[in-house]
């Protein structure tokens, strides 16, 4: 099985490289919970990332790979002012035959794009700094996509962001799962329970007159890669989810990340940290014109996303750890710890974090 799939990979390299004899070496890429990364070393020429969608998680690969492409190019025309924040964005690689996807002899999807050099990506932010960053550079993201035709954008993961949906799942989930006593396993379904019937984000927006933009879908810290210290953000990447939809999602899950210094592992007391949502939006605004509605939806936005990702989570460890990696059968169960507690802190922040959005 090894072997077969050393082969795949070979070819998948093969597919986007014209000249194979300047491939140096193939290494796996990071630890990403869903897509098979690789970084495909170039000597000479600038090295490659090479993923393998997860057919498991995406119903539509190509889908994928194709927004990927349409993003990345239209990001590409914005690049003197890019260039003039400090920002670079990876670009679509196609493959020899020209086409933004490879398809292997077992049906996967195959799809590259240029590695940024001299760049890192954090687990949690440890300054307000960097929050102020990641949110400047979010704000880049959405005006830069403003112009982009959202006809162009297929729907990648249908269902994503669908709180009713999660709801639906963790219902159906509860029944089937031999509830014993497992720690915290109680606290999480009080927490979930206890929030069920909140509005949607949509619901909640509906007489706001908010408009859609192209929205990255999920701006967490480990999607932002900054400079060789840690200082400057200077790209967003992971567009697997790249779609038309409300800023006040990609607002409130970029909040939920770069405001929780404990991060998602739980390193430390889990607790909102108002600084760095006051620098985060301070430095989304300067890169992006808000209206009046899109700011009061930024409360609502990262209080449901918090809410989301604790659901999931949660609703993945009952259904026995299928949709996400884990190191081990617990670690859905404190993910959506965390998730809980970091929403517990942002319900009792409301109103200083309505002021920060509207000020």
């Amino acid at each position: 099985m090894a072997e077969v799939r050393s082969q795949l990979l070979g070819r998948a390299v093969a597919a986007f490289v014209a000249a194979p004899s300047v491939v140096a070496g193939v290494r796996p890429l990071g630890d990403g919970n869903i897509n098979d990364t690789f970084l495909v070393v170039c000597s000479p020429g600038p090295s490659l990332v090479l993923q393998r969608i997860n057919p498991s998680v995406f119903p539509d690969p190509i889908v994928v790979a194709a927004n990927t492409a349409v993003v990345s190019r239209h990001l590409s025309r914005i690049d003197a002012e890019s260039a003039s924040r400090g920002y670079r964005f990876p670009q679509a690689v196609a493959t020899r035959d020209g086409l933004d996807w490879f398809e292997d002899s077992d049906g996967s999807i195959w799809r590259c794009q240029t590695y940024l050099d001299q760049t890192v990506s954090l687990e949690r932010a440890s300054s307000p700094e960097q929050a102020y960053q990641a949110g400047r550079l979010l704000g880049f993201f959405h005006e830069g996509l403003s112009g982009l035709d959202q006809r162009l954008l297929g729907r990648p993961l249908p269902g994503f962001h669908d709180l009713n949906r999660y709801r639906h799942a963790y219902r159906e989930a509860v029944p089937g799962h031999c509830q014993n006593a497992v720690p915290d396993l109680g606290y999480c379904m009080s927490a979930a329970e206890k929030r069920l019937e909140d509005a949607t984000l949509e619901e909640l927006a509906e007489n706001q007159g908010a408009r859609a933009r192209v929205i990255h879908g999920d701006p967490k810290c480990e999607n932002f890669l900054f400079d060789a210290d840690a200082k400057r953000a200077v790209s967003l990447i992971d567009l697997d989810t790249t779609v038309p939809g409300l800023t006040a999602v990609d607002i409130g899950d970029c909040l939920r990340s770069f405001c929780n210094p404990c991060g998602e592992k739980g390193v430390g007391d889990v607790a909102f940290d108002l600084g760095s949502c006051r620098n985060l939006v301070a430095g989304y605004k300067t890169a992006c014109a808000m209206t009046a509605a899109e700011r009061r939806l930024i409360y609502h936005g990262l209080r449901l996303l918090t809410f989301e990702l604790g659901l999931r989570f949660l609703t993945d460890y009952l259904e026995g750890n299928r949709y996400f990696k884990v190191a081990d059968e617990q670690e859905n169960l404190r993910r959506a710890c965390i998730q809980f507690r970091l929403l517990e802190s942002i319900e009792g922040l409301r109103p200083d974090i309505e002021l920060i959005a509207g000020g």
